[in-house]
């Protein structure tokens, strides 16, 4: 699978974006994407695509955001590779003010035989929920956010300045040995890096923005 020839932690594809400031550049350190587990694979490699907005560093639309439905948008990439076994996808903003950045949402479990994904799959299906359990429509589940909900929408125009909504799609060679947790034991961000350490195969990424 060919090499993307843009690195999107440091610039935006569409011409109508201004580029990021040095500033916001530098926050690229705190993706997901940038920790030791990827040491071996530093480029994505893996197209993903948005059709319903735009390619990477489109803005968000309301429905997308805070300000309206805070639908999660819908995602596709290619057929997997022979030696992926799952996917694990992680969805952060590295531009809010804090040290590290603010998780809107972690799947994991996600099949290989998935090229996509759409609103309805990060629905929680009923029956785990009844049961305190944590899987979703889709038939993959959900660790833990900032607010410890499936998915925290952008918070759209409340936000001061340009915010970048990174959603990374990793492949992974081996399952991490995760399945339905109890709502009040979701793995979090840190737990779920230490299961993907030496099980990464590939990576890419779409890139959401709000100003």
């Amino acid at each position: 699978m060919p090499l993307l020839t843009t690195h999107p932690y440091h610039t935006l594809t569409s011409n109508h974006h201004r580029y990021p400031t040095y500033h916001q550049a530098n926050q690229s350190s705190k993706l997901f994407t940038n920790r030791p587990a990827f040491l071996d694979h530093p480029y994505p490699t893996i197209p993903i695509t948005c059709t319903e907005l735009g390619p990477f560093g489109a803005y968000l639309d309301a429905d997308h955001t805070q300000d309206g439905a805070g639908y999660f948008p819908a995602l596709s990439w290619p057929s997997p590779s022979p030696e992926t076994q799952e996917y694990l996808l992680v969805s952060e903003d590295p531009d809010a003010p804090y040290p590290e950045s603010v998780i809107h949402g972690i799947y994991y479990g996600i099949p290989r035989v998935f090229t996509g994904l759409q609103h309805l799959d990060f629905e929680v299906d009923e029956e785990s929920f009844r049961e305190g359990g944590n899987l979703l429509r889709g038939g993959f589940w959900f660790g833990m956010n900032r607010r410890g909900t499936v998915y925290l929408p952008p918070a759209g125009e409340r936000v001061k300045g340009l915010h970048r909504y990174f959603f990374e799609l990793v492949a992974l060679n081996e399952s991490i040995g995760l399945g339905g947790e109890e709502m009040g034991e979701l793995p979090t961000v840190e737990e779920i890096e230490g299961k993907v350490e030496g099980k990464v195969a590939a990576w890419g990424a779409w890139m959401g923005v709000t100003e």
